[in-house]
């Protein structure tokens, strides 16, 4: 009979029961399994002598620590000897829903290993187009980083170039800062011709896209050429200030136009 309160538990139970009649047993050995996590143990023997052996532990499935199991032995017994043995140890009833956790746990990290598992790549072979994807991506972002180079270090001097000439008509400053701008205008181009060509060979379905990214890149620079040759004019005294003011609104707007459809077509690229 089992009893408990709280913690505390009671293991009530004959240590030889009736087989039949004029009973006599020799020699008998009990071996008492109580769960796993109880501790504490203290036993109530009935008026006879009864040996108690070494604790024992036994591992059942899902156990981790093994249950305890208590021993105990008496010899010469017959009918008069039919009395209870009480055994009472502690418990934690939360030990109960170690088992349950066990396999919730085990279930989670077998999901979560074969998730692991089908996410990685474990090939040993490279992916030619995937890696050439990458090498692209790293081109677009250098031909990006060169046209931002070439908007702010050569169109928007060359406009401000002609700004001054207008302003102060300095000849000597027009030339020494039209071939400073020239001559960083044709590193950049031809660096930005190099990465083109590169991304044509690496992937030939955008050979059109870079195509038209060339044919707009040559249009900002036939309005860079034409503004220049505007300010010459100015500094000639070969044309009008009207003139001057209609030509230049008129290649300025070209210009922002040009720039604009060079940005969308590298967001193409």
């Amino acid at each position: 009979m089992l009893s408990h309160s709280g913690q505390n538990y009671k293991l009530e139970f004959p240590f030889v029961d009736h087989s039949y009649d004029n009973l006599v047993i020799d020699e008998a050995e009990i071996r008492v399994i109580l769960p796993e996590g109880a501790s504490g143990f203290e036993i109530v023997y009935p008026n006879y002598e009864i040996v108690r052996g070494a604790d024992e532990k036994i591992k059942t499935y899902l156990d981790t620590f093994g249950r305890p199991v208590l021993v105990f032995s008496a010899k010469n017994l017959e009918e008069n000897h039919i009395k209870n043995i009480e055994i009472y140890y502690k418990f934690n009833p939360i030990m109960l829903l170690q088992e349950p956790l066990l396999v919730v746990i085990a279930f989670m990290v077998i999901f979560a290993s074969v998730i692991i598992i089908v996410r990685l790549d474990f090939s040993i072979s490279v992916d030619e187009n995937k890696e050439a994807r990458q090498r692209v991506a790293y081109l677009v972002e250098e031909l990006f980083n060169n046209t931002g180079k070439i908007k702010s270090g050569v169109s928007d001097e060359t406009v401000e170039l002609l700004a001054s000439v207008k302003a102060k008509k300095d000849g000597k400053h027009f030339k020494n800062v039209k071939k400073e701008v020239d001559a960083l205008y044709k590193t950049l181009t031809d660096e930005s011709a190099a990465v083109t060509k590169k991304i044509a060979s690496l992937s030939p379905s955008l050979s059109d896209r870079v195509a038209e990214f060339n044919r707009r890149e040559g249009d900002r620079k036939a309005l860079l050429t034409s503004i220049s040759a505007l300010a010459e004019k100015v500094l000639g005294d070969k044309i009008s200030k009207t003139t001057c003011t209609e030509q230049e609104n008129n290649l300025l707007a070209k210009l922002y136009n040009a720039q604009t459809a060079i940005e969308d077509s590298l967001a193409a690229l």
